[in-house]
């Protein structure tokens, strides 16, 4: 029976850790670099995309833009409110 009770106590923390980890974004951040020598393809691709969208630029317009669409977010948000 404690055998039991250990067994369940540490499947119970595995889950507890693994539910961490997905909220943290961690299973799709963390990839086994062994054997590929180099950058995760999942990350070349990511930075293929940046660079297709304008890269550093287009990133640096995204985060200047991001006060004017805020303020507008909010104004929508106020008028749903009076309805």
């Amino acid at each position: 029976m404690n055998e039991f009770v250990a067994a369940l106590r540490e499947c119970m923390t595995l889950v507890a850790v693994c539910s961490v980890l997905a909220s943290l974004n961690m299973p799709a951040a963390i990839e086994d670099l062994s054997g590929s020598g180099g950058v995760p393809q999942s990350l070349l691709d990511k930075a293929a995309t940046v660079r297709q969208n304008g890269g550093a630029t287009g990133l640096a317009k995204l985060i200047n833009d991001l006060p004017v669409l805020l303020q507008r977010n909010k104004e929508i948000l106020d008028e749903a409110w009076l309805v």
